[in-house]
């Protein structure tokens, strides 16, 4: 029963965090990828998506960072694509196109970037958005708003996620319980049978079909 709950709340948790960046477009900015609330094999491709209600931004800089904090890729995008809602980018990930669905006539401006991260642990992808008279960062550039995303890399092997972990878990659960059950049952059996192999008043007791062969020799 513990276990069923736990296992309800953590797959809650994982959907809830999976569709809360994106409804961050509400104050005008946000930033997701296509792996967010999911662990990332080494190796795998991941796309990060920048959205904007602001007609104004015309450039995008994405800031990939290791788990020591180090950038390793720096990439600013000027491809800018509008899409009003219902509409969506085609290779859009789930979360946009169902923030999409639910909030017609809003014109989305989208920028995207994609990079292979080549180490464990946890990244994150810092989004700059320009736009004309934005200086956050005090420096006289356009940088008019920053967000932020993250995922975590983990080793190359097959992944069972959130759900196929629990269910794994409880499966090797149940399998050894099953076992206890069993050896439980045989272990009277096999206590009797060790108990009167080792008893060392036990005697033999004569077969009656056996017949007696040793006779008294007789005198000549």
């Amino acid at each position: 029963m513990v276990l069923f709950l736990s296992a309800s709340i953590l797959l809650s948790l994982s959907f809830n965090l999976a569709h809360a960046h994106w409804s961050a477009i509400n104050s005008g900015y946000a930033v997701t990828t296509n792996w967010h609330g999911k662990e990332v094999p080494l190796g795998q491709s991941v796309t990060a998506w920048a959205g904007t209600t602001n007609s104004s931004v015309y450039q995008v800089e994405f800031k990939w960072k290791n788990e020591t904090g180090h950038v390793i890729y720096d990439v600013i995008v000027t491809d800018i694509v509008n899409y009003t809602t219902p509409d969506y980018p085609p290779d859009a990930p789930q979360e946009i196109k169902e923030w999409a669905t639910n909030n017609p006539n809003i014109t989305i401006f989208y920028a995207n970037n994609t990079q292979i991260p080549n180490y464990y642990g946890e990244w994150s992808v810092q989004v700059f958005f320009y736009a004309p008279g934005g200086h956050l960062m005090g420096n006289g550039t356009d940088i008019i708003k920053i967000k932020a995303t993250s995922f975590n890399v983990i080793p190359d092997i097959p992944i069972l996620g959130t759900a196929g972990a629990l269910t794994a878990m409880l499966l090797g659960l149940g399998f050894f319980l099953h076992r206890n059950r069993t050896f439980k049952k045989a272990t009277p059996q096999l206590l009797k049978l060790n108990l009167t192999n080792i008893n060392p008043n036990r005697k033999e007791r004569p077969n009656p079909k056996q017949k007696r062969t040793n006779k008294t020799p007789k005198t000549p």
